[in-house]
């Protein structure tokens, strides 16, 4: 933190460090309260983690679980802002990134631990979900979230510990299951509005669920759909205009025999950036602001379907099936063109390029953009995404006595399709450079500014119509599952019986991906997709599970797995865990287990380009230049392994105070990273990865080509912890809820040295946003029809970090920051209806400020909401 602010930021610290105890000072308060209150039933919820199914009170796993009524308290409606304020949770996006990630476009997904999105596997009713068939930019794959109605969610269960012993790959860092619900009777509508309180950003939700049942069936069917309004980046503070590039319009001009770029004489008046090599004189760049076209939040159309079924044709078997559909559209606004780092010749006889008209007489070569918002319209992307899932089985009595039976397939597919991405067609913009662009052949293009400010000198728009083209690009992800499990008893022991479940599984996983041919062929100046493929892998696995009554209050838990990949080979799995419960008010418990995650079929196959700014120890510039990050696929990639141990226990003084506390630890191996672009150029910028212009060894970057590789290795460490408590009083009745998790240590390799990570941004290497304590409280107090519910959520402080030595903001300290959301409703039960309103972020705290100049969105959107304060109201209905 700078000195000016350092009084202001304590004093902000304070403040939020009174906001975030607030929890545990309520919890505190209460538990003398508590001790005299007689003891209730606690319900029980069999919960992920085991086939053998049991009360969450007798696992012997951390397992969490986010109820739909939690949910609605918090005003979460929409999955991308699901898991925003769990605190075991790190570095997921649940927020849109234009710049970073401009193909995930209306996608969220789930990070545990911090450990990588691709390490927490999600579940759909204990099953497998398609993963996005678009990568993250680092090219971790996920499922995508956003496609699951929260209106048919009845709870998610998180399991808090390594998973594959039970579910495979992708397990390492725990695991997400949304149980959707499977008997309503009646229906049921929703419908919230919310807005920012500046700006207007807007989000309109609106969902339907209805149920039937019968004597031997059930149906729940539920839809829920989602019009979100765009919030501009120049719309906060903190963000406006951070997306420069030092090529912009009307650019600079080199000519052949000198070392530097002379600065278009009219980059100023025209709005470009001077951005002078030497200060004084006309040798530089002119830079361009972009930020006027991107959003911080995307405009976005969705609807989400979700049906499930069950038929009992007698007492021994069930028949079920289930449906999901999604389909969302969004939009991405960016600048009229992308950096040419082809950097191409303007030919003396160029018309803007004549002495005469202000030009060199000679060969230039060209710095800039051809286009930008003074001669051209932003450009309109649009994304969009279909997800299809399909599900049938069978559950029952088995022809084994006394064990029972599950087996079913499942169907998913997501298409993804980003169109309209405009860029220049290389062989039509250096055509139209020589005089033989434009419709018929015949037409020159005047990259200087002298086109806007001389009319003689004016471009006609048909050139410029005939050098840009909207590009496209199809994903397409597939996945086939079978899947069977038996469970029953196997025999007696003095403390009980021992309990068994013994499964296999078959996975068909595929993915396809075609282009425009000009991004095959690289005709433009910028996107280069590679060709098109079709990819796919086989996966068999067979798993079992034991549960053996080791004493009367001594339980062991063993799991093992074994899967196949027919790609990358197989993997063993096991896992244990013991739960002892020394007194009826406290369960000690452990685990320890290994994991593991074969490469994703995108990064042994995909050939990618983003558009990113690089920061050039060679060319310094207060504004960086975007320029082309090419990603190919990894070789000989091997799977990522994982060591898990856990140790914790549950405390429960009284029947309505219950406490957890549980240390966790992981050592994972061979992470599959994507090279850090930054990193290469500023540890060596001559390194062979990195195409310079002109072959220059000191020219301006052209490209960085970055890679998959099992790179790095990672030890972290931590606690989580939970309080609740309720309370009943004459009034109303209290209840309170507090979950936290510290992160002790991140251990990994950097520039070729251990360091300890958390607390840290990690900008520039493959982790993402550790700060080392996150909490979040909930207290509500309900009396009659009227609930008040108050939310805090806080983040630590954490500081910059990067890979090279020097940098002046190495250290940098981003304060604390709590935000306290508010919530009242009123059940009318004569309606059978409720109406909620509420502020989230009521003290409309804005994120911290990014101090690095190649952080285009100006803010850490791994842990920040843009937005600020935002009000809602809500309706629902039940007939």
């Amino acid at each position: 933190m700078s000195h000016v602010d350092a009084s202001r930021g304590h004093a902000r610290r304070n403040r939020q460090w009174v906001l975030a105890g607030a929890s545990a000072a309520a919890l505190m308060v209460w538990a003398g309260a508590a001790a005299a209150q007689d003891p209730s039933t606690v319900d029980e919820v069999v919960v992920t983690g085991s086939y053998i199914q049991r009360p969450v009170k007798d696992t012997p796993n951390p397992v969490s679980v986010l109820g739909s009524d939690e949910l609605q308290k918090q005003s979460v409606l929409t999955s991308d802002y699901l898991f925003k304020n769990l605190p075991m949770a790190n570095g997921a996006r649940s927020t849109p990134d234009n710049t970073n990630a401009p193909y995930q476009l209306g996608m969220a997904n789930i990070n545990l631990r911090g450990l990588g999105v691709a390490s927490t596997l999600t579940l759909v009713n204990g099953r497998r979900q398609v993963v996005s068939p678009v990568p993250l930019d680092d090219g971790s794959s996920f499922v995508d979230i956003n496609t699951i109605p929260l209106i048919m969610v009845d709870r998610v269960e998180i399991l808090q510990n390594g998973g594959s012993g039970l579910y495979g790959s992708d397990a390492i860092a725990g695991v997400a299951n949304f149980v959707m619900r499977k008997r309503f009777e009646g229906l049921e509508l929703r419908a919230q509005y919310q807005s920012t309180f500046k700006d207007s950003q807007e989000d309109i939700n609106l969902g339907v669920v209805g149920g039937m049942s019968g004597d031997n069936w059930d149906f729940v069917a539920g839809i829920e759909g989602l019009y979100r309004t765009p919030l501009a980046q120049n719309d906060r503070p903190f963000a406006a205009n951070k997306i420069r590039s030092a090529l912009g319009f009307p650019g600079a001009f080199r000519p052949l025999t000198a070392a530097l770029p002379t600065i278009d004489p009219n980059c100023a008046r025209l709005g470009g950036i001077p951005t002078p090599f030497v200060p004084g004189t006309n040798l530089g760049l002119c830079g361009s602001d972009l930020s006027e076209a991107f959003k911080l939040i995307s405009p976005e159309q969705r609807i989400l379907g979700y049906a499930t079924a069950e038929y009992r044709p007698n007492d021994s078997h069930t028949l079920y099936a289930e449906l999901g559909v999604a389909h969302n559209e969004a939009k991405l606004f960016s600048s009229p063109s992308y950096s040419n780092l082809t950097f191409p010749v303007i030919p003396a006889n160029n018309p803007g390029n004549l002495v005469a008209n202000g030009g060199f007489g000679v060969p230039v070569v060209f710095y800039g953009r051809p286009l930008m918002y003074i001669n051209y319209p932003e450009n309109e992307q649009r994304r969009r995404s279909d997800m299809v899932r399909a599900v049938a089985g069978a559950r029952g009595e088995s022809f084994i006595d006394g064990w029972r039976y599950d087996a079913s397939y499942t169907f998913a597919q997501q298409l993804y399709s980003p169109t309209n991405i405009r860029d220049t067609l290389k062989d039509r913009f250096n055509a139209a450079l020589n005089g033989v662009g434009g419709p018929n052949n015949n037409q020159f293009f005047n990259p200087f500014g002298s086109s806007l400010t001389n009319p003689a000198l004016a471009n006609d728009p048909a050139v410029i119509e005939d050098f840009t083209a909207d590009s496209w690009r199809k994903y397409k992800g597939r996945m086939h599952s079978v899947e069977g499990v038996l469970t029953g008893d196997l025999f007696d022991l003095p403390a009980g019986k021992v309990a068994a479940a013994v499964g296999a599984q078959f996975r068909h996983e595929s993915l396809d991906f075609a282009s425009d041919r000009d991004q095959q062929t690289g005709n433009f100046i910028f996107l280069f997709s590679g060709p098109d493929f079709e990819i796919s892998q086989k996966v068999w696995a067979v798993f079992g599970e034991m549960a053996v009554p080791l004493a009367e209050t001594l339980d062991l838990q063993l799991q093992a797995r074994y899967d196949h990949y027919s790609r990358v080979g197989g993997n063993f799995s096991p896992q244990a865990a013991l739960r002892w419960e020394p007194l009826d008010s406290l369960v000690i418990r452990a685990s320890a287990g290994t994991s593991f995650r074969a490469p994703s079929l995108s990064q042994i196959s995909s050939i990618s380009t983003i558009n990113n700014a690089v920061v050039d120890p060679f060319n310094p510039s207060l504004i960086p230049f975007f320029t082309q990050i090419l990603t190919v696929p990894g070789s000989e990639l091997e799977p990522e392994t994982a060591k898990n141990f856990g140790l914790g226990a549950i405390w429960n003084p009284h029947s309505q105070l219950s406490f957890t506390l549980d240390y966790w630890r992981y050592d994972y191996e061979d992470l599959i990273v994507k090279e850090s672009f930054q990193a290469i150029v500023s540890a060596n910028p001559n390194d062979p990865r990195i195409t310079r212009a002109g072959g220059d060894p000191r020219g301006l970057i052209q490209q960085v080509r970055v890679s998959f590789v099992n790179q790095n290795s990672v030890v972290a460490d931590g606690v989580d912890f939970s309080a609740t408590a309720n309370q009943e009083y004459e009034l109303g009745r209290l209840d309170l809820t507090l979950r936290g998790t510290y992160l002790n240590k991140y251990e990994t390799t950097i520039a070729g040295r251990k360091q300890d990570i958390s607390g840290k941004r990690n900008f520039e290497n493959f982790a993402r946003s550790l700060p080392k304590l996150r909490l979040s409280g909930i207290g509500s107090f309900a009396a009659g029809p009227h609930t008040f519910t108050a939310t805090v959520n806080y983040i630590s402080a954490y500081e910059e970090n990067f890979t090279a030595a020097g940098n002046a903001f190495e250290g940098y300290e981003y304060d604390a920051l709590a935000t306290l959301d508010l919530q009242y409703q009123l059940s009318l039960d004569a309606w059978d209806a409720d109406i909620a309103v509420g502020v989230i972020n009521a003290t409309d705290q804005y994120p911290h400020s990014s101090v690095i100049s190649s952080d285009l969105q100006g803010f850490d959107r791994f842990v920040y909401d843009p937005r600020g304060r935002l009000g809602y109201v809500r309706v629902s209905k039940r007939f």
